[in-house]
């Protein structure tokens, strides 16, 4: 059975990744916990869903390897987000595998590279726009005079660090799995435009008759359920050693949407309906601008390289179920 360890383990995408891990039977799994006051509790949660807990700092390259090289891990999944520190965890698992590469030779031994997938993400392909040739996909090439728009500004380091783990190949089996935004239970990114109106909703004197979402009304969304996105990640795993192809980048998305439509969809559910919805602009904020993006892209090669399949469709025709969710997380965390 081969050894995953998970950066990012106790998040929600890293605990979704490693529960489907398990499921498939096919490995074990091991996941980070940032030392602080939380820790301990952490590694509790992660050792009761049979996930095998380091606590650590994944930025530290030092310890990344001694961790690597103690659990004889076989494949690295970066779900961090560590951003300005990318690209010290890269560099971590590069000392890592050519350690083990050295160990190998002096013993005059062949084995396998060890594995390592990034998580990148669909904002580094901008926004297109639509018509004939504006349509992106894994194959286009973020960040270069071939693809036609820039990255989002939140990300615009991020094609380079992309070419940085592709051209780590010479020592690891590498692949980029570039998720779209991410749906299902506690995911935080939809707050941005559900609090609004659940504020809204709450409002007992009714006093404001409009409600300001701080978006462009004619952004475009690419979605991928959580479920289905770890799905991907089982399916690169069980590949990432020589079975990807020449080109090991895949975007996972399952369905396109227009932001206002899922805007809509979710004033209905919480009651607000008949509030006139504002669409104010991201105000040069990166981050919002980055979820005001006009997508134009698709899974095609996801669906023909690694034979993934979206179970988890119709984000807008079952969105109450969705905001229910979001919904109890919040007041989870309140």
């Amino acid at each position: 059975m081969p050894n995953i360890l998970i950066l990012g383990g106790t998040g929600y995408l890293g605990q979704a990744v490693s529960q489907a891990l398990l499921r498939s039977g096919n490995h074990s799994v091991w996941g980070t916990v940032r030392p602080g006051s939380t820790s301990q509790s952490k590694a509790r949660t992660l050792s009761l869903n049979e996930i095998t807990p380091v606590i650590g700092d994944a930025t530290d390259p030092a310890w990344l390897a001694k961790t690597i090289a103690d659990h004889r891990i076989d494949v690295v999944i970066d779900i961090t987000q560590a951003y300005d520190k990318a690209g010290v965890i890269l560099d971590a698992v590069i000392s890592a595998a050519r350690n083990r590469a050295e160990v190998l030779a002096k013993e005059q031994a062949v084995g396998p590279k060890l594995g390592y997938i990034y998580t990148s993400g669909s904002w580094v392909h901008g926004s297109p726009g639509l018509g004939v040739g504006r349509k992106v996909g894994d194959l286009t090439v973020p960040g270069t005079s071939l693809a036609p728009a820039k990255p989002a500004t939140a990300v615009a380091w991020r094609p380079a660090h992309e070419q940085a783990v592709l051209a780590a190949r010479e020592v690891l089996d590498v692949a980029v799995v570039r998720p779209g935004a991410i749906y299902g239970r506690a995911s935080w990114v939809w707050g941005t435009f559900w609090s609004p109106l659940l504020a809204a909703s709450k409002d007992a004197d009714n006093n404001a008759n409009e409600v300001q979402i701080p978006a462009d009304a004619g952004a475009r969304i690419g979605t991928v359920h959580v479920d289905d996105l770890a799905e991907a990640y089982v399916r690169v795993v069980d590949r990432v050693h020589g079975l990807l192809g020449s080109w090991p980048v895949f975007d996972v998305t399952s369905e396109v949407l227009l932001v206002p439509d899922i805007v809509q969809a979710a004033a209905k559910v919480l009651g607000v309906e008949k509030k006139r919805i504002v669409y104010a602009g991201t105000g040069g904020n990166p981050f919002l601008e980055a979820l005001s993006l006009v997508v134009n892209t698709d899974s095609a090669r996801a669906r023909c390289v690694l034979g993934w399949e979206a179970k988890r469709r119709g984000f807008v025709l079952n969105l109450g179920v969705f905001v229910e969710a979001w919904r109890a997380a919040q007041a989870q965390g309140e």
